[in-house]
């Protein structure tokens, strides 16, 4: 019989993510890990809020909450920032922290889809638009390559 830990039941618990509702503001992507001996489960989370002015504002008040019980520790594993717009149904998520350094932004990404599945764009870049950065970098290697055919007198 399979016996679950206080503190893997505690992560089994956690939400995947918890943003704000609307907006543009910062985030921390949080590994939270077990406490207990022998026990080395751990589960990763997203959480962004507007009324954080720095990413270790939002991280210090997060994992007080989680650590409080002793079944629990927190570690950053980095930061940057969302752009949630829940009327077009889309999540930006982009960005560093300067305290924390860059999350794993497709990490992050797959916490908030699993908290907002119906929305039809969630995605990771350096530009708000996502198709506009695809098509940027498409449009760059077709210069690239045309200046080099262009050198080499082929095209």
């Amino acid at each position: 019989m399979c016996t679950q830990t206080k503190a893997a039941a505690l992560m089994a618990n956690l939400p995947p993510a918890d943003i704000d509702p609307s907006g543009v503001f910062k985030y921390v992507l949080i590994r939270v890990h077990s406490r207990e001996e022998g026990d080395d489960s751990e589960v990763d989370v997203v959480r962004g809020y507007g009324w954080a002015e720095y990413h270790a504002d939002i991280y210090d008040k997060v994992s007080e909450e989680l650590e409080k019980s002793g079944d629990l520790d927190c570690e950053c594993i980095g930061g940057g920032r969302i752009k949630h717009d829940p009327q077009a149904k889309k999540i930006h998520v982009y960005g560093y922290s300067m305290g924390f350094g860059r999350a794993n932004h497709a990490v992050s990404t797959e916490k908030l889809k699993a908290r907002y599945p119906d929305y039809e764009q969630l995605c990771s870049g350096l530009l708000p638009n996502c198709k506009l950065l695809r098509l940027q970098q498409m449009n760059l290697v077709i210069l690239k390559t045309s200046a080099v055919l262009k050198y080499f007198n082929i095209y």
